[in-house]
């Protein structure tokens, strides 16, 4: 019975195919973009690369649908550009970008501090303490996520400050410069030396808030930016050591 043999072949192919096939995972899309997130600002997507809805669907084993909504809201923060007719792509930084975000975070985290330190609740100070020793700890034990534990660590830091500010309108316009891949990509150039200044720093500042101490609170941050904006300045060849 040849017919029955063809048909018994077909359906042994098609059952071979549909094993073979990766399950697509039950991600949403706020864990999409996350991890999307995550390999742009590890550099593992450059700028100007296309971000493909189908290529990014298959790496991560989910449906199209949660990658497409990840690309919107990282174009809405400033990490990817969609272009009508062409897709999605890993927006450009350019050395004036730098500059614009950091002489922003300057004046608007510098400020936040001053006011952190005289508005501050006793949960935030607790908060502040905690990632001081949560980030001792990951520069002393060195994780196997090291670096993505350390730029975790940091940027909850920057946000708690902003949060002790009790200032709505200012966490709103810092939250879309405390998303800007490459501020927080400088961070990954960091020497040993250097991630344990930046935590004695990141003491210095707690301690000034936790003080009361506006003036110190928004010299210390000041100079705390300041210094990570003269590093990558340094890395591109354009700034001091």
């Amino acid at each position: 019975m040849p017919g029955a043999g063809r048909l018994l072949a077909g359906c042994l192919v098609r059952a071979v195919v549909l094993h073979r096939r990766r399950p697509i995972m039950a991600k949403s899309a706020p864990e999409v973009y996350a991890l999307i997130r995550r390999r742009i600002i590890l550099g593992e997507f450059s700028p100007g690369t296309q971000l493909k809805e189908a290529g990014l669907a298959d790496q991560l084993d989910v449906s199209r649908t949660p990658v497409r909504a990840a690309l919107k809201t990282l174009a809405n923060d400033g990490l990817v550009t969609i272009e009508p007719n062409r897709g999605a792509f890993v927006a450009a930084w350019t050395e004036h970008d730098d500059d614009e975000v950091f002489d922003l975070r300057i004046l608007v985290e510098s400020h936040a501090a001053a006011l952190a330190a005289k508005r501050r609740q006793p949960e935030h100070l607790a908060t502040l303490h905690r990632l001081n020793a949560e980030l001792a700890a990951a520069i002393a034990d060195k994780p196997d996520d090291f670096l993505e534990r350390i730029q975790s660590i940091n940027r909850q830091f920057h946000r708690v400050i902003l949060q002790a500010s009790m200032s709505p309108r200012l966490m709103s316009f810092a939250e879309t410069l405390l998303t800007a891949h490459r501020v927080f990509g400088a961070f990954y150039h960091y020497t040993d030396g250097q991630l344990k200044n930046s935590l004695q720093d990141h003491l210095n500042i707690t301690s000034a808030i936790d003080r009361g101490n506006a003036r110190l609170a928004r010299a210390l941050l000041d100079a705390h930016i300041r210094e990570t904006w003269e590093r990558l300045q340094a890395k591109r060849g354009k700034g001091a050591s």
